[in-house]
C-alpha cells in the first residue's frame, strides 16, 4: 500500500463553470457532478470514492 506521502490532492475552479466538482483517482473520472453524480452527500457515493480509491492502492 502506497503511503500518503505519496498521494496527490488537486482543487481547481472551473470560471464558466461554477458549483461542478468531479473525483479523479488514478487518472479514471469516478465522481463528478456535471455528469449527474450530484454532491457526495449519501453514504452509497462516499462508499463509491472508498473503492476506487482502495482499489488503485491495490494496484501500486
Amino acid at each position: 500500500m502506497s503511503s500518503p506521502d505519496a498521494w496527490t490532492f488537486a482543487a481547481r475552479g472551473l470560471p464558466r463553470s461554477p458549483g461542478f466538482f468531479e473525483v479523479m483517482v488514478a487518472g479514471k473520472l469516478v465522481h463528478s457532478k456535471k455528469r449527474g453524480d450530484g454532491y457526495v452527500d449519501t453514504e452509497s457515493k462516499f462508499l463509491k470514492l472508498v473503492a476506487a480509491i482502495k482499489a488503485a492502492l491495490a494496484q501500486g
